[in-house]
């Protein structure tokens, strides 16, 4: 009996230290929110005062303010109370905030090294304050985008990815296509799909971003070759010319091939075909993504010797091969006498998944 009492009592001890906990941290965030919109509410008006004013010296910022910044709560207001101003849907407003942005230029790029000196969760904020008021011009490359280019080797994958992403915003070529030759010289790998739709994100010109990336490729390490791939066929067919040079590479990593074959499949060229055909009919059994990537691009390339490179992909042992290759006959619309020896032979995954996709196209 006693043991249950003493059970009973631990029960309700560690119920009662929870509900406190919870309370507290209810208390707590509330508290944080309270304090955030006062320091927000602060920085409106002042930013209200500033802007008001069309005298040119009132775009300089109070060095009282600015020693402010030091803080993160007080940087975190600061953006906040910014928002009024870079979602205006008065173009004014948001012009006369973006002078006051390029006017204390100096003073984000001291902030920086401010930032720099901090924790890391710090710095990968300040980043993606940077991005948010878009600080640079396209066309500048200088001491805040060496500062940026610093934060993107910061050990932290939100600092990194925020850093990128300031870079995006800024819109310079040069300093985007360096981010990540330093990057690949340091060994530090990004995830692949988060640089591709970052690239997309470009606010400068994209075409010239994409042949300044292709003719420094070969100072990138594979992730990064693979994820540039993937935005040249995101960004338009202006490389498809010179991106044979590569296709041509039968030793080069499979990921790159079989980015490169996606790209052929959404910009065909059918003097390329015969270099495609090659990725299905050599067979590579350790590679098999390539076998099934050129399945699946073939679909855009004619020709009877298409038709027999893929029927014989139907036979694979790998699902995705004999899966690409029945999308793309019927993809090309083949004349269903030239398909009896697979619909009347003995291969019913084969017969199967040809029906379907003839079927269903």
């Amino acid at each position: 009996m006693i043991f249950v009492w003493y059970l009973l009592f631990i029960y309700i001890f560690f119920t009662i230290v929870t509900i406190i906990s919870i309370s507290y941290y209810k208390i707590n965030i509330k508290r944080k929110h309270r304090k955030h919109l006062k320091l927000t509410n602060k920085w409106k008006r002042y930013l209200d005062s500033l802007i008001a004013d069309e005298h040119p010296k009132s775009f300089i910022i109070n060095k009282k303010y600015y020693k402010k910044l030091y803080s993160i709560e007080e940087l975190m207001a600061f953006y906040s109370a910014s928002l009024a101003y870079l979602n205006s849907d008065k173009v004014k407003v948001r012009d006369e905030f973006r002078k006051f942005i390029r006017a204390n230029k100096k003073y984000w790029v001291n902030l920086g090294f401010v930032y720099g000196r901090k924790r890391m969760i710090f710095r990968a904020y300040f980043a993606f304050i940077c991005r948010g008021l878009c600080i640079n011009n396209p066309e500048e490359y200088d001491t805040m985008t060496k500062l940026i280019l610093d934060y993107v080797l910061v050990p932290s994958i939100y600092c990194r990815e925020n850093a990128l992403k300031a870079l995006y915003a800024f819109g310079n070529t040069h300093a985007v296509v360096e981010a990540f030759i330093r990057l690949s010289h340091n060994n530090i790998t990004h995830n692949r799909k988060l640089v591709t739709d970052g690239l997309l994100q470009f606010k400068g010109n994209k075409i010239e971003l994409a042949e300044t990336l292709y003719d420094h490729f070969d100072k990138f390490n594979v992730e990064y070759q693979v994820a540039f791939i993937d935005f040249f066929r995101f960004s338009g067919e202006k490389l498809k010319y010179k991106l044979k040079k590569l296709l041509e590479q039968q030793d080069a990593d499979k990921e790159i091939i079989c980015a490169l074959l996606r790209y052929y499949r959404k910009y065909p060229v059918l003097e390329y075909k015969d270099i495609i055909l090659s990725y299905l009919t050599t067979p590579n059994y350790e590679d098999w993504e390539c076998n099934s990537s050129a399945a699946s691009a073939l679909g855009k390339y004619p020709g009877e010797d298409t038709i027999i490179a893929l029927k014989s992909a139907l036979k694979s042992k790998y699902w995705y091969v004999r899966l690409n290759a029945a999308r793309s006959i019927a993809e090309l619309d083949v004349e269903k006498d030239k398909l009896m020896d697979i619909l009347d032979g003995e291969d019913l995954y084969a017969k199967e998944q040809l029906l379907y996709q003839i079927t269903h196209k």
